[in-house]
């Protein structure tokens, strides 16, 4: 009994497709078959069977996959313990980052975390949208990411650390005539072009749940995968958009785009901002030491902002 076949019946259980599973592992397909063929003809026992729409297990392959899930996953947090012991072995840590991440933690990662690293450390950066880091964080792609925390988290293997509380703002060119407004009534979105973020974001959803309940269609022009032709479609095209925005801070995404201005809605609409990482699994002491920096950084942020709002005695 190979410990990769094991691997390989979990990766199929998880993906219910040989093929996924098999691009989650980064092997042939025919390699994946061959082992779980293996494997039944070891033991002379059936354990999943094929359908044209996905595959299924039989109750000797579930009761099978019940018991060694636990076991591979010790022996992933031994083979990683060992590996930490290992000075000499590279560590990369995949960090997501939301392109509206509060700026004092992405500052305090470019600027603290990253001189603090080792030779064989180094940090590869994924930005996205909510969604898009809980599908990569669940498959492994992603190890931790700084995002909107979204209601329905618990339908994702993810756990979650909240840290901040951020307000949806309408995003507009500062001669838009809604640019006149101190607060948008979101019944003006119903006659008012808008550019939306495809479904990696949380956002959209946010603000469609929010019409929904006043009864109010959306009139969207556009869609956009990316941050930038988002935020060029608001620019040149002239639609509205919504995001995200710490009041004590410019939105990193906006830092180079003076002619856009942000407004809050009449009925205040908040997000929760924190750390996203897997809810199962050994972290990695890289992932642990960002984890304890970015929530260090969060206190520090938030007492400085306190100090600030504080009047002098």
């Amino acid at each position: 009994m190979q410990f990769k076949a094991l691997e390989y019946l979990e990766a199929i259980y998880k993906y219910k497709n040989f093929t996924k599973a098999a691009e989650a592992l980064f092997v042939s397909q025919p390699a994946i078959s061959a082992a779980i063929r293996k494997l039944e003809a070891e033991f002379n026992v059936r354990l999943i069977i094929r359908t044209p729409k996905k595959v299924l297990f039989t109750p000797e392959g579930e009761a099978f996959i019940a018991k060694i899930s636990p076991i591979l996953e010790e022996l992933r947090s031994i083979e990683a313990d060992m590996l930490a012991k290992n000075h000499s072995q590279k560590r990369t840590l995949r960090l997501g980052l939301s392109p509206t991440a509060p700026p004092d933690i992405v500052h305090g990662i470019y600027q603290d975390f990253l001189p603090s690293l080792a030779e064989n450390e180094e940090v590869f950066f994924d930005e996205g949208g909510a969604y898009y880091h809980l599908a990569k964080i669940a498959s492994g792609e992603v190890d931790v990411a700084i995002n909107v925390i979204p209601e329905d988290i618990s339908k994702f293997p993810v756990a979650s650390i909240p840290l901040f509380r951020q307000e949806i703002c309408l995003l507009i060119r500062e001669d838009s005539k809604l640019a006149e407004y101190d607060k948008i009534p979101i019944q003006l979105l119903s006659s008012t072009p808008i550019t939306s973020l495809g479904a990696s974001s949380y956002l959209p959803k946010r603000l469609e749940m929010e019409a929904a309940k006043r009864n109010i269609h959306l009139k969207v022009a556009s869609k956009h995968l990316h941050q930038t032709s988002y935020i060029e479609e608001i620019l040149l095209g002239g639609s509205s958009g919504i995001i995200n925005v710490d009041s004590n801070h410019i939105p990193r995404a906006l830092y180079a785009h003076k002619t856009l201005v942000t407004r809050p809605f009449q009925d205040p609409m908040f997000l929760d901002i924190g750390i996203l990482y897997q809810k199962k699994g050994h972290l990695q002491p890289l992932t642990q030491r960002v984890l304890t920096f970015i929530q260090e950084t969060a206190k520090l942020s938030i007492q400085a902002d306190h100090n600030e709002d504080t009047p002098p005695k």
